[in-house]
């Protein structure tokens, strides 16, 4: 699969309610890898039901349609690693030390750049339909100060000392899903693509350092605790953060279970 083919599938927004609901009203018409993308959305969504906020025509809100043929429901976190490695390989294209913060937003420093949001159809036990939202702040400059931590590439480019006007939403969509696109491609007929989990976990946000997490509500089944730990991994079969705490324990955690103290 080449990205040239993945271009001719395009469509351009003006303006949506979200690139996500767009592609799941659609997507029974349309071919694997075609791709949503909007100038605005009015309903932009995030990982735990949160909102994505974003100023209008200045950065990347878009969605692929994948449709992915032998990966079982089992592995399904396969897509997630694809988008989150690609766009961090895009992003390191440029000169940024992207990194992924488990599961799959992208971090430069310790400020978030992009957000993920995928969705899937399951069938006989094997991956349908796989709906990839992705929202990349590009040149945004200024964000609500609601928003802990943001950042854009072209905010990290002049923090690297290279200075940049604006950048091309239309020719930067299409770096990107050069990156996310030679991934899937290199998808076996199993399912697998070679080297993905090496490369993700190599990329991971705070991999051997110790920082301070949070177990939330839905691990502890009360009040959230906070502790001392050090991510070691990410369990391939499950994709559950393994985090190796300082009384000596190693414990696992699914997505929810676990908060980042940033």
């Amino acid at each position: 699969m080449s990205y040239k083919n993945c271009a001719m599938n395009i469509r351009w927004l003006k303006i949506t309610d979200s690139t996500n609901l767009e592609a799941w009203r659609n997507k029974d018409s349309c071919d694997d890898m075609t791709v949503w993308a909007a100038e605005y959305q009015t309903e932009g969504r995030g990982q735990r039901g949160s909102r994505w906020e974003s100023e209008a025509g200045n950065n990347l809100m878009f969605s692929i349609l994948f449709r992915p043929k032998g990966l079982r429901a089992g592995s399904q976190f396969t897509m997630s690693r694809i988008c989150a490695v690609g766009t961090a390989l895009y992003l390191r294209d440029k000169g940024l030390e992207a990194r992924v913060k488990w599961p799959n937003d992208i971090y430069v420093g310790d400020r978030k750049i992009c957000g993920m949001l995928l969705e899937n159809t399951l069938k006989g036990g094997m991956l349908a339909d796989c709906i990839a939202g992705i929202g990349l702040n590009v040149n945004q400059r200024v964000f609500s100060p609601d928003l802990p931590n943001p950042t854009s590439v072209v905010l990290e480019l002049g923090h690297a000392g290279r200075e940049t006007g604006e950048l091309d939403l239309r020719e930067e969509l299409s770096l990107l899903l050069g990156r996310i696109g030679a991934l899937y491609a290199g998808m076996g007929p199993d399912g697998s693509v070679p080297g993905l989990d090496e490369e993700y976990e190599s990329m991971l946000y705070r991999m051997g350092e110790r920082a301070e997490y949070e177990e939330t509500e839905y691990f502890t089944g009360g009040a959230p605790r906070r502790f001392t730990g050090t991510i070691t991994g990410v369990e391939r079969e499950t994709a559950r953060l393994v985090v190796g705490h300082s009384d000596g324990r190693t414990v696992k955690y699914y997505f929810k279970e676990i908060r980042f103290v940033l």
